[in-house]
């Protein structure tokens, strides 16, 4: 019982205290374009992205009858494919410089959210040591 109440609190404080997590969700959606940006110009200057499809394999194998007896059989699986895939620069540029137009709104709005997740989050003050 102890330790499983243990663990759970270690869990718990693995999450963050209120005032990290909200700063964290306040800062997401800047968090995020400044990662697409990143992504885009990655793309841009490689001339590709990489695409991610699953696909069906069958697969000869061994299965169990009900007896506990093996034979053979077809198993179907998904299996992840990816495969280098052309970009439209186009699109791509036209994204970047929105998400370059939208980044100082982004940027305020979270400043504005990590003061707001100060104010109704304060941190604990600590004895001086």
């Amino acid at each position: 019982m102890r330790a499983s109440l243990l663990l759970l609190l270690l869990v718990l404080t693995a999450c963050g205290t209120p005032q990290e997590r909200c700063v964290r969700d306040a800062a997401a959606p800047y968090r995020d374009a400044l990662k697409e940006r990143q992504r885009i110009a990655q793309d841009l200057s490689r001339g590709f992205t990489y695409e991610t499809e699953f696909e069906r394999v069958e697969r000869f194998t061994w299965c169990r009858g009900p007896k506990g007896s093996a034979y053979p059989c077809w198993e179907t699986d998904m299996e992840p494919v990816t495969r280098r895939v052309p970009v439209d620069r186009a699109v791509l540029r036209a994204r970047d410089a929105d998400l370059a137009r939208s980044l100082p709104t982004l940027r305020s709005d979270a400043q504005q959210g990590t003061a707001e997740c100060r104010i109704a989050f304060p941190e604990p003050e600590t004895a001086p040591t």
